[in-house]
C-alpha cells in the first residue's frame, strides 16, 4: 500500500480537479439562473399597477411620465382640412361597411372643425422647442428579450371646433389643455399610472436593479412594428417603410372647443443582457483558486512522500562504503549523546574515510566492528520488506519452478531470522539475482 499511495494520491487530485470543474460549473449556472431572476423580478416589482385593466397591451398600459410639459407651441401653421373621401365603389363591392367606416373616421375627425393646425415637430421627435409636451410610457414585459418598451407621445396637431357662441381658444392654450388631462383628468386612462418622478430618475431605479452578470440594455434588433397610420412619411420611404420609422397617430383629446391629435413614436425595446464575460471570468477565478488551494493540500502529502521515496531509493542503491559511512557519521550519536560511542564512530569514521570503496574485504571487517561496538545495523527496513517481497516463495509456485521455489524458501528463511546481519543481507541479496 504504502508503494503505490503517491499514485493513488495522484489519482485522487487529479479526480478533485475534475469533481471541482463540475461543481463550479454547477454553481457558475445557478447564480447566473439566480442573479437573472433576480434583475427580473427587481424590475417587475418598480412596474407594480402598469396594467390598465384590458386583455390586451396597448399604450394605455404602462407607467406615464412627464418629460415636459408648458413649453411655448408658437412655429405651428394652419393647414387645409383634409376633404372628406368619396364613396368607393371598390370598398362597397368588398365590404359596404368599410366605406361606411371611412365616412365615420374622417367625420369623427374632422367633421366638426373649422380649421385645423400642424405643430412644428417636424422631422425631429420630440421637439421641445415647439410642440407643447411630451409624455413618456414604458412597459414591462415577461420576454427576456423584449423586457421593456418604451415610447413616447405628443400633440401633432390641433383642431378648433366650430362653435355658435365662438370660439376663442388658441392652439397653445388647447395643447397645454390637453396635458393637464392626461395627467390629471379622472376622465383619463393614464391619470392614475402617471408618476410623479422624472423619467430619468426611474431608469436609475431600473439600472440599481442589475447585478454582476446581467443589465438592461436597447434591443436593436427589434422585429415588431406598429401597423398605425404614420403622422409623416420620410423622403424616400413608401408608406410601409414609413409606418416602421415614423410616429404614428394615436388618438385626440377634444372637448367642445378643440381637438388635440396625439401621436407616439416607435416604441424602443430594452432586453436583459448578459455580461458574456462576467460568467466565464467568475469560473476562472474559481476555479483558479480553488484548484490552487486544492493543489497545495495534495502537494502537502505527495512532496514529503516523494522525498521520502527518493531518500530510500538512494538507501537502497548506496554500496557498502556510502552505507558505512551515513550510519557511523559519529554526529548520529550526538542527537542522545553517547560519550563512548562518539569516540568509537569517530575512530571507525576515520578508518572508513582512509579506506577505498573498492577493498570490500577491509570494508566487511569494518562492518563486524560496526555491528559489535556501536550496535548499529546497516540493514534498511523498508529494503529489507522490498527484498522479502521479491524472494517468496509463493511468487514461483505459479508458473511453478521447483529449484527457484527451493532457492526462495532458503533465501525467505534467513531474511526471517532475528539475528540477521547485514553481511548475511548482502549475501541474500547476491543470491536473489539468480531467481530473475
Amino acid at each position: 500500500m504504502k508503494r503505490h499511495i503517491i499514485a493513488i494520491l495522484f489519482v485522487a487530485w487529479a479526480f478533485c480537479l475534475i469533481g471541482l470543474f463540475a461543481i463550479v460549473t454547477f454553481y457558475i449556472d445557478r447564480k447566473r439562473d439566480r442573479l437573472r431572476a433576480e434583475i427580473k423580478d427587481n424590475i417587475t416589482k418598480l412596474f407594480e399597477g402598469q396594467s390598465s385593466g384590458d386583455a390586451f397591451v396597448s399604450n394605455d398600459d404602462g407607467l406615464f411620465f412627464e418629460d415636459y410639459s408648458g413649453q411655448p407651441v408658437r412655429h405651428y401653421k394652419r393647414i387645409s382640412i383634409p376633404k372628406r373621401p368619396g364613396k368607393s365603389s371598390f370598398a362597397a363591392k368588398i365590404d359596404s361597411k368599410i366605406d361606411e367606416k371611412i365616412q365615420d373616421d374622417w367625420y369623427q375627425s374632422y367633421g366638426d372643425l373649422a380649421s385645423l393646425y400642424e405643430l412644428n415637430w417636424g422631422d425631429k421627435y420630440p421637439n421641445e422647442n415647439d410642440e407643447g409636451w411630451n409624455i413618456v410610457r414604458i412597459y414591462c414585459w415577461s420576454d427576456d428579450d423584449d423586457f421593456i418598451q418604451t415610447n413616447t407621445f405628443f400633440p401633432y396637431k390641433v383642431g378648433l371646433k366650430d362653435t355658435d357662441w365662438g370660439n376663442n381658444y388658441s392652439v397653445e392654450q388647447a395643447v397645454n389643455e390637453a396635458f393637464d388631462f392626461y395627467a390629471n383628468s379622472p376622465k383619463s386612462r393614464i391619470s392614475k399610472r402617471f408618476q410623479k418622478e422624472t423619467i430619468n430618475q426611474f431608469w436609475s431605479k431600473i439600472y440599481a436593479c442589475c447585478n454582476s452578470y446581467f443589465t438592461i440594455s436597447e434591443n436593436k434588433n427589434v422585429n415588431g412594428w406598429k401597423a398605425g397610420t404614420p403622422i409623416c412619411i420620410p423622403k424616400g420611404k413608401n408608406f410601409e417603410q414609413a409606418q416602421r420609422v415614423s410616429p404614428y397617430e394615436n388618438g385626440w383629446m377634444q372637448n367642445g372647443f378643440y381637438r388635440v391629435f396625439i401621436a407616439a413614436t416607435q416604441e424602443k425595446h430594452f432586453m436583459i443582457k448578459e455580461y458574456e464575460w462576467a460568467a466565464a471570468n467568475d469560473k476562472k477565478k474559481f476555479l483558479l483558486w480553488y484548484g490552487i488551494g486544492l493543489s497545495i493540500i495534495f502537494l502537502a502529502f505527495i512532496i514529503p512522500l516523494i522525498i521520502r521515496k527518493n531518500k530510500a531509493k538512494q538507501r537502497r542503491e548506496e554500496n557498502l562504503y556510502k552505507r558505512l559511512l551515513r550510519q557511523c557519521n559519529p554526529k548520529e550519536f550526538l542527537k542522545e549523546y553517547d560519550k563512548d560511542k562518539v569516540e568509537k564512530a569517530n575512530n571507525i569514521y576515520k578508518r572508513i574515510l582512509e579506506t577505498s570503496p573498492e577493498d570490500t574485504k577491509t570494508l566487511l571487517e569494518i562492518l563486524d566492528i560496526v555491528s559489535s561496538d556501536l550496535g548499529v545495523s546497516l540493514i534498511d527496513k523498508e529494503e529489507l520488506d522490498d527484498l522479502k517481497n521479491k524472494v517468496n516463495p509463493q511468487n514461483f509456485i505459479t508458473p511453478y519452478n521447483s529449484e527457484k521455489v527451493a532457492l526462495a524458501n532458503e533465501l525467505y528463511s534467513q531474511l526471517t531470522q532475528d539475528d540477521l546481519t547485514y553481511r548475511d543481507f548482502l549475501e541474500v541479496k547476491e543470491k536473489a539475482k539468480q531467481l530473475f
